[in-house]
């Protein structure tokens, strides 16, 4: 039997505002209330964002680079029009279209017409489209079959029996020194970021200055990427002709882990509450006092994560680090593609045994954050 939908009642007492009861169905629900329809937006909104996509396309036929051509039949006549810029155009207008069909607003409407454009740009700016259509030629040119053939058969006993050239250090001593490497740099790197987050924070810095210089460093540290420390290091110390590698490659992953860790930390510190700070100034604690039982505390369980995430992280670097000769695992792989006429097999056993040891530590990063977290 069809239910009909009874309108709610309205109950009103003596000095006393409207009360609306919902009435409930048979079943003792309550009946479903209608959720008025989002009024569409302006259409004089939409029609200016047209504009600006008119805009943005002549600005990319204007600028254009490629020479690509789009040709459009129309039965008396064929038009043609530069072929990147009019796909940019058709998807700015589909965005528009989507946009206007789900009653989106002017501004979110905007932002992805604008997320649009400037992705367009990006992408035309390195020839990102041109890249894109030349990857299945390059895929199936030269010798690209054997190098995809060598990095999945790798050659294992390369790890396990075979020397570094030159030296008769064996290949799987270079993975013992990658993680001692990021043992080292995770200990000191995180310590120091600790001390420097706790400065730059306005909440546990001794004043406005001392947090606005700390911040300025955190700042130059995280500009610098972690190869360019190395090659600054290995260039002020020495690498591995010198026999400093590792030292150069401990003190680039130090600077690269203070950044990190001062940035992520120091904003885990900004969020502490308040209730433990002001007991502590009620209770006449100084500074280092009010940090140590109110601060310390509500982020430790960040830092712990943080520096867990910064100990994988080092793992993966120094092997990225192996392009300016330190040492670790990162300089045989650098030396085996330097070879790679006829290393495939060797650069694939490093890869793949990069990927297990990645999977293995995060593995045990996870164990971790469950016991002590």
């Amino acid at each position: 039997m069809r239910q009909q939908r009874i309108p709610p009642l309205v109950a009103k007492q003596a000095g006393s505002p409207e009360v609306t009861v919902e009435p409930s169905t048979s079943a003792g629900a309550p009946a479903a209330v209608e959720r008025p329809e989002r009024p569409r937006p302006p259409l004089q909104s939409y029609l200016l964002l047209a504009l600006v996509a008119i805009a943005a396309f002549a600005f990319f036929w204007w600028t254009r680079e490629d020479t690509s051509v789009l040709f459009i039949p129309l039965g008396f006549t064929t038009l043609w029009a530069p072929q990147w810029p009019l796909i940019g155009f058709a998807v700015m207008l589909a965005v528009l279209v989507l946009c206007w069909l789900t009653r989106t607003g002017a501004m979110a409407a905007f932002g992805a017409l604008a997320v649009v454009i400037m992705s367009y740009w990006a992408g035309a700016s390195i020839h990102f489209l041109d890249r894109i259509v030349e990857v299945p030629q390059r895929l199936t040119a030269g010798n690209t079959r054997d190098q995809l053939l060598g990095y999945l058969n790798p050659d294992w006993s390369y790890l396990l029996f075979s020397n570094v050239a030159g030296t008769s250090r064996p290949i799987w001593g270079e993975w013992l020194i990658t993680l001692c490497m990021a043992v080292v740099a995770t200990l000191i790197g995180c310590f120091i970021g600790l001390l420097l987050a706790m400065l730059a924070s306005p909440v546990s810095s001794p004043n406005k200055a001392t947090s606005q210089t700390v911040k300025a460093i955190n700042s130059v540290v995280r500009s610098i990427p972690d190869v360019g420390w190395a090659l600054l290091f290995a260039a002020f110390i020495g690498g591995t002709a010198y026999g400093l590698g590792a030292l150069a490659a401990v003190l680039a992953l130090i600077m690269f882990n203070i950044g990190i860790v001062a940035k992520l930390l120091g904003e885990s510190v900004d969020a502490v509450a308040l209730g433990p700070l002001e007991a502590a100034d009620a209770a006449g604690a100084n500074l280092v006092q009010r940090d140590r039982v109110a601060v310390l505390p509500a982020v430790m369980p960040s830092f712990v994560s943080y520096s867990l995430y910064v100990f994988e992280l080092n793992i993966r670097a120094s092997a990225a680090l192996g392009v300016v000769g330190v040492a670790g695992i990162g300089g045989e792989l650098s030396r085996q593609i330097g070879r790679m006429s006829q290393g495939y097999e060797n650069v694939g056993a490093i890869l793949w045994a990069l990927v297990l040891v990645v999977l293995l530590v995060d593995l045990l990063s996870m164990w971790i954050r469950r016991k002590l977290l």
